[in-house]
Order: structure tokens, then sequence, then C-alpha cells
């Protein structure tokens, strides 16, 4: 079965090639940031328009309380009915950046300060999302129907993500299998976590138990994945 390619830009703003074996729908995209180092030691999310507003309803119930324009968008506030913990979210025209704090949000001043202090470039590709910081993590997830998830580590840490020992060799570079916490010993394949790794990227897939694929065309096309990150 002829397989589809898609083309993604990583919050730190490099182009990223994913192959899959197949025509399975991409059913959704997200992107995490980590900066670490500095007054921007805080994780942010990324997602499309309606992000937030999703994130409030079905992940953490929250309620709007505030929203207001800075660094050059709407920003809008959200708190969950106890106060314990705020979402606040940079609407760009694209994308949605979203980050959590425990207990009552900082006042509007901080929060624009927050989100004007990085260099946001939202495109249809990606929310570039940068800031002078020591170190930055980054990650994009897919969910694809009928397969499952696949989460891609960006190219400063693919490395981390990978066991020392050689894993299985596939058409694109290797494959290892991990037990899931407590399934050690498992024959569903759905037990376990599935890293790939090619030249020029990895990728860690779940797989989905929601589907009417077989287990070997499930291993099938975890082996035909490719991720290829773009040189600087």
């Amino acid at each position: 079965m002829a397989g589809s390619t898609l083309r993604l830009r990583g919050p730190s703003g490099r182009e990223v090639t994913v192959g899959l074996p197949d025509q399975a729908r991409v059913t959704a995209v997200a992107a995490e940031v980590r900066f670490a180092g500095g007054v921007y030691s805080r994780g942010f999310q990324i997602g499309p328009r309606g992000y937030h507003e999703f994130a409030c309803r079905e992940v953490l119930p929250a309620t709007p309380v505030d929203r207001f324009l800075g660094a050059g968008r709407e920003i809008v506030v959200a708190a969950t009915a106890d106060r314990d913990t705020t979402v606040v979210s940079w609407l760009g025209p694209f994308h949605e950046l979203l980050t959590v704090f425990s207990g009552p949000a900082p006042d509007r001043e901080t929060l624009v300060a927050l989100f004007a202090g990085l260099d946001l470039d939202d495109q249809p590709a990606g929310l570039r999302v940068r800031a002078v910081v020591e170190q930055v993590l980054e990650r994009i997830t897919l969910t694809v129907h009928g397969r499952g998830t696949v989460t891609i580590p960006g190219p400063e840490t693919a490395r981390q993500v990978l066991p020392k020992h050689r894993g299985a060799a596939t058409p694109g570079g290797e494959l290892w299998r991990l037990a899931l916490p407590g399934r050690t010993g498992s024959a569903d394949a759905r037990d376990y976590l599935f890293v790939l790794a090619g030249p020029r990227g990895a990728a860690e897939v779940q797989l989905s138990r929601d589907t009417v694929a077989s287990t070997e065309e499930l291993l099938d096309w975890v082996g035909g994945l490719n991720v290829a990150w773009a040189g600087r």
C-alpha cells in the first residue's frame, strides 16, 4: 500500500518529515517545548486553534477568568473550580501556546512579559518558539487513526530515548520493544512501547487498542515509519 508523507515544523523551527507506510489518517498533531535555565524554566504545549478550549473541557476542567491582548495576540486565562490550577494560552493565527500554573495565575503584566519575551512565529506547518536559555527540549506527538500515537523527540534529545543495546534491523534503522510498566512478559504487542531510530530522527510508538488491524499489520506499520529532521 502506498504511504504518505507529513511535513511539520517543530517548536525550535526546524522542519521534520514523517514518512507513514500507509494512508492511515493523522487525527491530531500536538507539540511540547520546555525551556531549562533562567526565567524561562517552564514547559509549554502547542496545539491547533481550539486547543485551549479543548484542554479546559476534556483534560483539566477549567472555566475562563480573563482574556486580554499581549505579545501581539490574545491571551486567555482559565482556572479550575478550586483555583489550585490555572491554564494560560497565547492564541496565534494557526496554533495556541499553552502553559499551566499551580495556584492563581500571575497578573496580566507578568503574563504579557512571559509571552512577549518569547520569539513566536506561527505558520500553518507549526509554531516556532524560541527563548534565550541554556537548554530546550521539544517533541511532537501524532495520533494516527487505527494505528496509535507517534512521539518524535527533537534531534538534540533523540539519543536519550534510545536503549543502549542494539535493536532489531529495519529498512530505515533499528527498532526496540520495551515493556510498559507492569506488562513485562505480556504477549500483547499493545503492552509495549516501540522505539524506532534512523540516521536523522527517532520516534516512540504506542499501538492503538481501538483498531481492526491485526498485530502483524501494526508491527509492519511501526517498522515502516521514518522520521527525518532537516539539518540546520
